[in-house]
């Protein structure tokens, strides 16, 4: 019987078509070796059943895994990134992983070549963060190697990926629920684009409340995500419904336009007319007068749910679907008057299950 033979570096650098050196650079993770290098490297490796003498040595609990996580985002500034990383190494850390981050800006070349330099480090799975509430392209199975993957705000098209995202339909029946319990009855939503699957999924939860009590809107506009869409949407509502009593904004930054329409043409906020808002973006929801009631995304929960659920993946038991996140309704001053009080969610988890 033939004795086994024992990969070596030659083996490896001859499957990549690359010299000894660079594979012995690539395996090292230096950084003069390019992603693209360090990338047909570990899958030639990989190929060939290569292991490192440090490998070769460890534990089998340990074996291969770096103690890694790489985290790619197409959030430019941070205002859903920071909050998910925080999240996710809340349950990293227990497990003693670190988290390295890259920001792909939104372009899916850039994306591709952040998978490239962080699956050459070894990390052990990745966290994909979005920030339009969007379904995405899933990965392709060649860029990540097999690496697990949870995606997160943006969901993944592919039912058998692993997503998290915040329940908008919910944010939005409780929108209406709450305006109906202040007694409010003629209210009307200014949205945002309906290109963006959070403009749907929240007016599809207002809808489903306003049908349970046998309501309507009154109005219902659709445009664009800012300030100046939600002053001229709020001024064209008091012009065409003079009996309105409550708006359902669907951003912070709609609802903040809203308010300063409504304080222009006479409305009081919200004696007159009460005001909700979506995303509890500091800037826009407590830099105005009154305070804006809202609701929270809830992303340091999304980012810890995330890195349990990967963790799970790296562990050989994946998670499979979506899993929606509660957004729990702050109350600030726009739809009480006097009323500060916040109504915090529990944060419950609910699996969106396809029958």
């Amino acid at each position: 019987m033939g004795r086994t033979h024992k990969v070596t570096l030659a083996d490896v650098a001859r499957e990549a078509n690359v010299s000894v050196s660079a594979v012995s650079k690539a395996l090292n993770h230096t950084d003069r070796i390019s992603a693209e290098t360090q990338r047909a490297v570990r899958l030639a490796a990989e190929r060939l059943g290569y292991q490192r003498l440090a490998e070769r040595s460890s534990s089998p609990e340990k074996r291969n895994k770096s103690g890694l996580v790489g985290m790619i985002t197409s959030d430019y500034n941070g205002r859903f990134s920071l909050p998910l990383l925080t999240g996710a190494e809340t349950a990293l850390g227990a497990s003693n992983h670190a988290v390295l981050l890259m920001s792909s800006h939104g372009r899916p070349a850039l994306e591709r070549g952040h998978i490239d330099r962080l699956a050459s480090y070894g990390v052990d799975g990745l966290i994909v963060v979005g920030d339009t509430t969007n379904p995405r392209p899933p990965l392709d199975a060649r860029t990540t190697m097999g690496l697990p993957v949870v995606y997160t705000y943006d969901p993944s098209r592919d039912p058998n990926d692993c997503s998290i995202i915040c329940d908008n339909v919910g944010a939005g029946a409780q929108a209406i629920e709450y305006l109906l319990s202040l007694g409010r009855r003629y209210i009307a939503i200014i949205a945002g684009s309906e290109d963006f699957q959070a403009a749907r999924d929240r007016s599809k939860g207002a809808w489903r409340t306003f049908s349970l009590y046998d309501f309507q809107p009154i109005d219902v506009l659709f445009d664009t995500w800012g300030e100046d869409w939600g002053e001229r949407a709020a001024k064209l509502l008091v012009e065409r419904h003079p009996n309105l009593d409550a708006i359902y904004c669907l951003s912070d930054e709609i609802a903040r336009g809203a308010v300063r329409g409504l304080k222009t043409v006479g409305k009081d906020v919200p004696q007159d007319v009460a005001v909700i808002g979506h995303d509890n973006w500091f800037v826009f929801s407590t830099n105005v007068h009154p305070t804006l009631t809202t609701f929270d995304n809830n992303i340091s929960l999304i980012g810890k749910t995330a890195a349990k659920f990967l963790l799970d993946a790296i562990n050989g038991h994946p998670h499979h679907g979506i899993t929606t996140v509660e957004c729990p309704m702050i109350v600030r001053e726009s739809t009480e008057v006097g009323r500060r009080t916040q109504l915090e969610g529990s944060g419950q988890l609910y699996e969106r299950k396809t029958l």
